[in-house]
């Protein structure tokens, strides 16, 4: 690993131009996580309708996890020191379909009759942190270097919430199967 890097000065995506190899793992591990994505939304898709959850709200929420899984394959097939811009419309892709994807299955959750609102609670987070990290980048976008310290922190803060909140739901959904086959 390179000595200077940092989790206030580099985005996450540096990773992809790493040194001694860590890019490929970097990239690998981007394509690999775009396949358990989507089978994390299926799943999460299917207890949500097994909850009652609305069918419309399942459909549109699994639609933009789709865009946010599609965005992360393309991250780690492009990455930025390959092409910047293919990786950052990419980026963008992963970036606006998971907050799209967080706030409709969050609002599935809460309205799903026999889903724990205690549960959903946990997508709230999710959401502010996307949108934490989307205004920080946008405002650091449009004056380059003036945010670039929240702009990195505001990303690293959403890579280990979403992380958890991923796992959590995962163990929940694991849980749910469990009880079901019992």
């Amino acid at each position: 690993m390179d000595p200077s890097f940092s989790l206030i000065t580099h985005y996450l995506s540096d990773l992809g131009a790493g040194p001694n190899g860590s890019n490929f793992v970097f990239n690998i591990g981007m394509i690999i996580t775009s396949i358990i994505m989507i089978a994390f939304y299926v799943h999460l898709s299917l207890i949500l309708y097994m909850k009652k959850g609305y069918k419309f709200l399942i459909i549109i929420s699994f639609c933009l996890g789709l865009i946010s899984a599609i965005g992360t394959f393309f991250v780690g097939l492009f990455p930025i020191n390959v092409s910047q811009d293919i990786h950052n419309f990419s980026a963008s892709f992963f970036f606006l379909g998971g907050l799209g994807a967080a706030f409709f299955y969050t609002i599935t959750e809460f309205t799903a009759p026999k889903f724990s609102n205690i549960q959903a609670l946990s997508g709230i987070v999710i959401v502010c942190s996307f949108l934490l990290f989307i205004v920080y980048n946008a405002l650091n976008y449009f004056n380059p270097g003036h945010y670039d310290l929240e702009s990195h922190i505001t990303e690293w803060i959403l890579y280990f919430i979403l992380i958890f909140w991923i796992v959590e739901h995962a163990i929940i959904i694991f849980k749910l199967k469990i009880h079901k086959t019992s």
